[in-house]
C-alpha cells in the first residue's frame, strides 16, 4: 500500500525538508516573472492565436485548374515536387488533389500548408502571361533573378514559362486592381513590390492577387488576403509587426493596406519601423519561422 506524503512527513524529516525546498524553490520561480513580463507573455500568446490560426484563414480563391494546367506544361514537374516532399513527409491527399485536380473549393491558408502553397503559386506568378511580368521582363538580369533562377521544379528552366502560359483571365478593371495592390504589397525579405517578382515570395503573391481579383475581391479584400499570406510566409517578421499594433491599440488584420506598404512590410521599412522601436523597448518575442527565398 502506498504510505500518503503526510505519513513520509511524519516518518522522515529529510522528506519533510526536502518537500518544504521544492514548494519554496516553486514559489520563487514564479515570482521571478513580473506582473508585466507575465502579461507580455499572455499578450504574444494571445497574438499568435489570432495570426497564426490553426484552422488557418478560408479565402475567397478557388484554384479550379491552374496548377494542374502548370504541371501539364511542365512548369510543375511532378516527379520533383513529389520527391522534394517526400523528404519534408510527403504530400498530403489534398496536395496531391491541388497538383492533379481541378478545384472548386475555397483555398484555406494555414500555417500547415504555407510552404505548399508559396510553392506552387510561385511558378504560376513568374508562368502567368501578365502585363506585370513584361515589364519584368525588361530587367537586364530577369533570367538570374531569384524568383526564375531559384525556380528548379519545373521540368526546363524558368524562363522556358516565363510570361508564356494564359492561365488567369483579367478584364481591364481587373488588371488595373491588381497593378495597383501589388505596387503597394511588399514583403520583408527585400525592398520590392510584388510588382516586381524578383523573388519566390513576390511571385506567389502576384499569383495570389491575380486569382483573387479574377473572382471577385475587391481592393480591401485583396489586402487582406495579402496580409494573410504574407504573415504565414513570414511568421517572424509579422508577430512582431503585430504585436507593435497590438501595443498602439490598432487592429491588425483591419490594418492590412497600411501594413502591406513599405513602410511595414519592405525590407528596410520593417527593420526601421517594426523591429527598431520594439527593440528599444525591449519588447522582443520568440517566434519559431521566418522566409526562405526558395524551395
Amino acid at each position: 500500500m502506498k504510505r500518503s506524503t503526510f505519513a513520509l512527513i511524519k516518518k522522515s524529516p529529510y522528506y519533510a525538508a526536502a518537500l518544504f525546498f521544492i514548494i519554496a524553490a516553486a514559489f520563487l520561480l514564479n515570482l521571478e516573472k513580473s506582473p508585466s513580463e507575465a502579461q507580455a507573455s499572455d499578450d504574444v500568446a494571445g497574438l499568435k492565436s489570432r495570426i497564426f490560426p490553426e484552422d488557418g484563414f478560408e479565402t475567397e480563391i478557388a484554384l479550379g485548374n491552374v496548377i494542374p494546367k502548370l504541371v501539364e506544361s511542365g512548369a510543375i514537374d511532378f516527379e520533383k515536387f513529389r520527391q522534394l516532399y517526400g523528404a519534408r513527409g510527403g504530400l498530403t491527399v489534398e496536395q496531391l488533389k491541388l497538383l492533379t485536380e481541378h478545384s472548386s473549393e475555397q483555398l484555406i491558408l494555414t500555417p500547415a500548408n504555407a510552404n505548399f502553397l508559396l510553392n506552387i503559386l510561385w511558378p504560376l506568378g513568374i508562368a502567368n502571361k501578365n502585363p506585370i511580368l513584361d515589364e519584368t521582363a525588361q530587367y537586364q538580369g530577369v533570367a538570374n533573378l531569384a524568383a526564375t533562377g531559384g525556380w528548379t521544379l519545373g521540368k526546363k528552366d524558368a524562363m522556358t514559362y516565363f510570361n508564356k502560359l494564359e492561365l488567369i483571365k483579367l478584364t481591364p478593371q481587373q488588371q488595373s486592381l491588381v497593378e495597383k495592390v501589388s505596387k503597394n504589397s511588399y514583403r520583408p525579405c527585400c525592398n520590392n513590390p510584388s510588382a516586381f517578382p524578383d523573388c519566390n515570395h513576390g511571385a506567389a503573391m502576384l499569383a495570389l492577387l491575380e486569382l483573387g481579383a479574377s473572382q471577385g475581391m475587391s481592393e480591401e479584400e485583396l489586402y487582406t488576403l495579402a496580409l494573410q499570406a504574407n504573415t504565414l510566409w513570414f511568421p517572424q517578421q509579422y508577430l512582431l509587426t503585430a504585436t507593435l499594433y497590438n501595443l498602439n491599440g490598432k487592429d491588425y488584420f483591419s490594418n492590412a493596406e497600411e501594413i502591406m506598404g513599405g513602410k511595414y512590410s519592405s525590407s528596410s521599412g520593417w527593420s526601421a519601423n517594426v523591429y527598431e522601436p520594439l527593440r528599444q523597448q525591449g519588447l522582443l518575442p520568440k517566434a519559431e519561422g521566418g522566409g526562405s527565398c526558395g524551395v
